[in-house]
């Protein structure tokens, strides 16, 4: 399917070059996470999260100290004190996973949501770009195959996003 798309926006660019038109393309979803906005928003999901992040973090911690211990204690240990070891590993794995689980969902229902807020404001701006350039055809970076440098707006998206906060 991708490839499909990439060869619909390729045949779009060809065309519109032949013409002599103006192409751009750009990655509305990159300009905005770069934006200060998201770095703002993402210190306070953080915040927010602190909790889980650091039960997280203890949980990695946890994890990895088990491991070296049975891995440093593993010829001295009995059979019983392996299980358990094993038992409190497999515990903690699931623990760190459902916890690890729960923050990336979390963080995937904060980047929809932000993502969300913003897109008026960015699709304003992206607008604004559109007709101070006077561009033909402005295409999705993930829909191009090879795009120039000077070709892509994303970058000036990112500095009028900035500069509007």
């Amino acid at each position: 399917m991708r490839w499909i798309l990439a060869m619909a926006a390729t045949l779009l660019m060809n065309a519109a070059m032949a013409e002599g038109s103006k192409v751009a393309v750009v990655d509305m979803e990159r300009a905005l996470f770069l934006s200060e906005a998201a770095k703002t928003s993402i210190k306070q999901f953080e915040a927010d999260n602190k909790a889980d992040i650091e039960k997280l973090k203890g949980l990695e911690k946890a994890l990895r100290d088990l491991q070296e211990q049975v891995q440093k204690n593993a010829d001295v240990m009995s059979d019983e004190e392996r299980r358990n070891s094993a038992n409190d590993f497999e515990e903690k794995k699931a623990e760190f996973q459902f916890f690890a689980k729960k923050l990336q969902q979390m963080e995937q229902k904060w980047k929809r949501e932000f993502f969300q807020a913003q897109l008026p404001e960015l699709e304003k701006l992206l607008k604004a770009i559109i007709d101070e350039a006077q561009y033909d055809v402005v295409l999705q970076s993930g829909a191009a195959i090879y795009v120039s440098p000077k070709a892509d707006i994303t970058k000036l998206l990112l500095e009028r996003l900035n500069a509007k906060q």
